[in-house]
């Protein structure tokens, strides 16, 4: 269970046992500051980085989570992570990477694997055999079949990332906004809310982003641009397909304007 300290601080950590923390992963899916969360934590704290445990955009799905490991989970607000969908749609089929943004919202989801390096999974005796297959990560996990639009995808892949609060496991809950704004205090309270050591003698902030990378694949070229907000029309269809409880148990509201 989420408590409700979490709403106003974006912050939660749970502690299962005493085992000293010494691996963590970071999961959520794409749009979401897991890349800078991530940084954050690899620059600044004395724990190691892994990605041992599963693709990190996808429902989780390890054989198991060993006693000194930390799960990582982080979400962002409903706007800005559709906007940044849009942006920057990795993963998403060409085809679908040239919708409009409402056009995107609407539509049903299909992720292929576009870089085979991406994903651990396929490295080693698949090889080569992938490259432009769909991404079965970007499937329903219990019904196999495509997201229906974007937030079909979010209200699923969300559900299962607070799961892991129901697995015997430490969990440290984040939301972006929290880390975006105050990305020294954020490592501040991880270090001492969990027992860590700083890695350097002084704070190292993320200077690069992964997300400034991202090109449309081919062969897209033009299609159009990322509006700054939704529309009136866009934020009523979100409201309508979003799982609002669930979007209220993590601290975000929207207004239907």
């Amino acid at each position: 269970m989420i408590p409700d300290s979490f709403r106003d601080t974006g912050l939660y950590f749970q502690r299962t046992h005493d085992v000293p923390l010494t691996h963590f992963q970071v999961f959520g899916e794409r749009g979401s500051a897991t890349n800078l969360v991530r940084k954050l934590i690899d620059k600044n704290l004395n724990i190691v980085r892994t990605e041992s445990l599963g693709w990190k955009h996808a429902a989780p799905h390890m054989v198991a989570i060993p006693r000194d490991f930390l799960m990582i989970g982080v979400v962002r607000n409903a706007e800005s992570w559709a906007l940044s969908m849009h942006k920057r749609p990795w993963h998403l089929d060409p085809s679908c990477q040239a919708h409009d943004f409402a056009t995107l919202l609407r539509s049903p989801w299909r992720g292929i694997v576009d870089r085979e390096a991406d994903f651990e999974e396929v490295v080693g005796e698949m090889t080569g055999q992938t490259e432009g297959l769909e991404l079965q990560f970007d499937r329903h996990p219990i019904t196999g079949r495509p997201f229906e639009n974007l937030f079909d995808l979010r209200n699923v892949k969300m559900a299962t990332l607070l799961g892991m609060l129901n697995r015997d496991c430490k969990m440290l809950l984040i939301r972006a906004e929290t880390v975006q704004t105050d990305p020294e205090g954020f490592i501040d309270w991880v270090k001492t809310n969990l027992d860590l050591t700083m890695r350097p003698p002084r704070f190292k902030p993320v200077k690069r982003r992964l997300g400034n990378r991202f090109n449309l694949s081919a062969p897209v070229e033009v299609r159009g641009e990322t509006p700054k907000a939704l529309s009136d029309e866009d934020r009523k269809y979100m409201l309508s397909k979003l799982d609002l409880a669930q979007e209220a148990s993590l601290g975000y509201h929207y207004e239907n304007s």
